[in-house]
């Protein structure tokens, strides 16, 4: 059997590669006792092999056709859509959202910060602080400005500035 061109392979089930050869780890959709199956798909042909003993007999097995059938379904694609990539292109310090205003404006007053201390500033959780910080920085109105050390965590962190 071949496996598809366009496959889904998921990445748990890719454990090597040698030779020109995919080895593909695959459960077992009929057996208890026997959790999983080696499947191994030649590169250049895409012809697959089970070890399983009803390949090795008829040369066709359900671990192979479930292995096909799972990897022709397509997969979700999380996307950006078009307009939300437009609206981020045409904003300029002028037309900042609020949160990035208000990120930018501790930015200043503080001088130079980390994005944890730019959270306590704030009040903010940290997983808001950080996507606006990162959109200030694309969009070129924040720098990086070296590294600290945090007594607190014993690491490193990131300290940034107005650009």
């Amino acid at each position: 059997m071949q496996m598809p061109p366009d496959a889904n392979i998921p990445y748990e089930w890719q454990v090597g590669s040698e030779n020109g050869k995919l080895a593909i780890v695959v459960p077992s959709w009929s057996q208890v006792d026997k959790t999983s199956y080696l499947i191994l798909m030649d590169k250049k042909s895409r012809e697959l092999q089970c070890e399983c003993k009803g390949f090795q007999m008829r040369h066709d097995c359900h671990h192979v056709r479930g292995l096909s059938w799972f990897c022709k379904m397509p997969r979700k694609r999380h996307r950006v859509q078009d307009t939300s990539l437009e609206a981020y292109r045409l904003l300029t310090k002028e037309t900042l959202g609020e949160r990035q205003r208000l990120v930018l404006k501790a930015l200043e007053i503080l001088g130079k910060a980390s994005d944890k201390e730019l959270a306590f500033a704030l009040g903010w959780p940290i997983n808001t602080i950080t996507p606006r910080r990162g959109e200030l920085e694309e969009m070129g109105l924040v720098d990086y400005a070296g590294e600290q050390f945090d007594s607190k965590t014993q690491r490193h962190e990131i300290v940034w500035s107005v650009a």
